[in-house]
């Protein structure tokens, strides 16, 4: 089955979702391309922990980073969403190295934001980003900017709270936690509060990840660990779901309110053949079970083509 059959069975699998998909893959041992929308910009969601993760690791070749350096967990570091230091002590004082690992296997908030603060920010980043030739991805924000400006969006005073007293506000009125669980709502507040700003091109993607692979954007010492820890991803719902069972997949996922965004981006390895694939999404309503289905269908697709 050629190139262009692969892109036609791919292209099937998106045109059943109920809103927008971007897919990008990429072979890359030959360089070879194919997409499906693969050149419009997409919310990253979680998936900015990829360049975030790049870019920490550039700074520890360069030794502006020091991985063994100890950061502490404040009242202030918790940031709503996905991860484990919401629920730590005050004091905690992990490693950057720690930070790193839950930035990405269990897409830790709270972790990411106190990464991205050492690497220099979200325009950092990006500016390593724009060296690498990727001017597809851009982050914007932190995480927890990101977060704040779609609860912004659902309930402006809500948005003024701290991690803590939000959760105290949603536990305790039912007429908050009702808006916050309204499927209408939250899609508004998503898409209006991701427009323009933490996007990116699934084909900009899958490149990263190619580079990575290569050792471009990093050390080969720095690359391999990169590798290593997008290996250890907990959250294998997505591409790796149905793949055969051992098979080597380096990723990271994305979600935004109730699936309106749901991603999986990384390498997945056909025998010793890394092949990158980025799916992105944006403006989904349908339930995000679904959306995970049609990304792991992607990820065995492009498995059983080159599988060959």
């Amino acid at each position: 089955m050629g190139i262009k059959a692969l892109r036609r069975k791919i292209a099937s699998i998106v045109d059943r979702v109920d809103g927008q998909m971007g897919v990008a893959i990429l072979d890359v041992l030959s360089g070879d391309e194919i997409g499906v929308s693969e050149e419009i910009l997409y919310p990253m969601a979680s998936v900015c922990k990829t360049p975030i993760l790049v870019e920490a690791y550039r700074q520890v070749d360069r030794c502006k980073l020091a991985l063994e350096d100890r950061v502490e967990v404040t009242r202030s570091s918790r940031v709503a969403g996905s991860g484990l230091l919401n629920y730590c002590s005050e004091g905690l004082n992990p490693t950057v190295s720690d930070l790193v690992l839950l930035m990405i296997v269990v897409s830790d908030n709270a972790a990411t934001d106190l990464v991205l603060q050492r690497v220099g920010g979200p325009a950092k980043v990006t500016a390593t980003m724009r060296k690498l030739g990727l001017n597809g991805i851009t982050l914007d924000r932190t995480i927890k900017a990101l977060i704040k400006a779609v609860h912004a969006k659902i309930d402006p005073a809500a948005a003024k709270l701290d991690y803590f007293k939000f959760q105290e506000r949603l536990e305790g009125d039912h007429a908050l936690a009702e808006r916050f669980r309204d499927p209408e709502r939250v899609f508004t507040a998503v898409h209006e509060a991701t427009e323009g700003l933490d996007i990116a091109t699934p084909r900009d993607i899958a490149r990263l990840y190619g580079q990575i692979q290569r050792a471009e954007c990093a050390s080969a010492e720095s690359c391999a660990a990169i590798l290593k820890t997008l290996e250890r991803q907990q959250l294998r719902g997505r591409l790796p779901r149905n793949l055969p069972a051992h098979t080597r997949c380096c990723h990271k996922t994305g979600t935004l309110g109730d699936g309106n965004v749901c991603n999986d981006t990384g390498l997945i390895y056909v025998g010793e053949r890394p092949i990158a694939v980025a799916v992105l999404s944006k403006d989904v309503k349908q339930e995000a079970q679904e959306t995970n289905s049609a990304i792991a269908r992607i990820g065995r697709t492009v498995y059983d083509h080159f599988a060959g």
